[in-house]
């Protein structure tokens, strides 16, 4: 908040400064633009995609789990003690490997996440610069970053709009 505050501060400080310098300054909203452009919704879909597809097989294996234990309580009375410790065994085995599992799908679904989301902000980066330096724009600023910003100044639709361009040429449907 601290530094929000500081931000906004030196902004409104330098605000007669900038306009009576006649500079160009721009606001973006990142999440606007992944969430909005075709290869944001493209790598969230995919995401999506691959989150369902691990909760499927966390759904399956915790069945498994809950089947077990049933299984351990309803025949407790009527097992034997080495019958009874096997399924217990085999219980900690599922337990265990479930655990793992987990650990691992998530560990890979941030690795995937990151991996994505990274390639995707090095093209909204390029893309930003290139219509920066086509409008004469000196400063952008992350609307995140601030407490209030003109609509008037944000430029996320024409860097989505330029996005897609580039996308639709990748896939081959470009002109």
């Amino acid at each position: 908040m601290k530094r929000k505050l500081t931000l906004a501060l030196v902004i409104l400080s330098l605000g007669g400064f900038l306009f009576s310098q006649n500079l160009k300054i721009a606001v973006i909203d990142p999440d606007k633009i992944l969430n909005e452009s075709k290869e944001g919704k493209k790598i969230l879909s995919e995401l999506q995609s691959y989150y369902q597809r691990k909760q499927a097989e966390i759904n399956r294996r915790t069945k498994e789990v809950e089947s077990l234990q049933q299984k351990l309580r309803t025949q407790q009375g009527i097992l034997s003690q080495s019958a009874l410790q096997k399924l217990a065994d085999q219980l900690d085995e599922k337990q265990k490997a479930l655990k793992r599992y987990v650990d691992d799908a998530n560990e890979e679904m941030n690795k995937l996440k990151q991996k994505k989301l990274a390639a995707f902000q090095q093209k909204m980066v390029v893309i930003i610069n290139k219509v920066a330096k086509r409008k004469g724009i000196l400063t952008i600023f992350d609307r995140r970053q601030l407490i209030y910003a003109d609509p008037i100044v944000d430029i996320s639709s024409e860097i989505i709009a330029e996005l897609d361009k580039e996308f639709e040429k990748s896939m081959g449907l470009g002109k």
